[in-house]
C-alpha cells in the first residue's frame, strides 16, 4: 500500500511553487488550502453511492484523490478571480486584464472534474462489486428443478 497523498504531491503536481509563478512570488494555494481541499474530495467521494466514511488515510487511490484535490482548488481559484476580474484600457493600448483567468481556471476545473467523476464511478462499482461477491442470492436459489410452489 502506497502512502496517504500529501500535500506536497499536490503541489509538486500543479507545481505551485514559489520560484515558478512569476507573478505571485508565492505559492498559490496555502498548505491549509490544499488540505482542506483534499478533505472535499474525500467528502464528495463518500456521497456517491453505496455511501462511505472514508479518509484522506483510508481513500482508495493516491491519483483519484490527487485529481478531486485539484479540481476543487482550481474551482476555487476560478471563484476568485470572477470575483476579482476587472478589465481597463491604458490610452492605445490593449486592453488589460487582472485577474482575467476565470475561464481558463473554470475550464480546468471542469476537465479534472470530468476525470474525477469517471474513476470516481468505476472505483466506487469495483469495491461494491469485490465486497459484494458472494453474497449475492436470488429467490430462485431455494426452487429445485421439479418442484412447484401452489398458492
Amino acid at each position: 500500500m502506497s502512502s496517504p497523498l500529501t500535500s506536497g504531491d499536490v503541489r509538486e503536481f500543479l507545481r505551485d511553487y514559489g520560484e515558478y509563478n512569476i507573478l505571485l512570488d508565492s505559492v498559490e494555494f496555502t498548505e491549509d488550502e490544499i488540505e482542506k481541499a483534499m478533505s472535499f474530495a474525500v467528502d464528495r467521494y463518500n456521497l456517491l453511492t453505496p455511501m462511505t466514511n472514508l479518509t484522506e488515510d483510508t481513500f482508495p487511490n493516491r491519483w483519484l484523490l490527487l485529481i478531486g484535490t485539484c479540481s476543487h482548488l482550481m474551482q476555487s481559484a476560478a471563484f476568485l478571480q470572477l470575483r476579482n476580474q476587472a478589465t481597463y484600457n491604458d490610452g492605445d493600448v490593449e486592453r488589460i486584464g487582472i485577474d482575467d483567468k476565470f475561464a481558463l481556471y473554470q475550464q480546468l476545473a471542469g476537465a479534472l472534474a470530468t476525470d474525477w467523476n469517471r474513476y470516481a464511478q468505476k472505483v466506487k462499482q469495483q469495491v461494491n462489486m469485490e465486497g459484494g461477491y458472494g453474497s449475492l442470492s436470488s429467490g430462485y436459489r431455494y426452487v429445485r428443478p421439479g418442484t412447484r410452489y401452489e398458492r
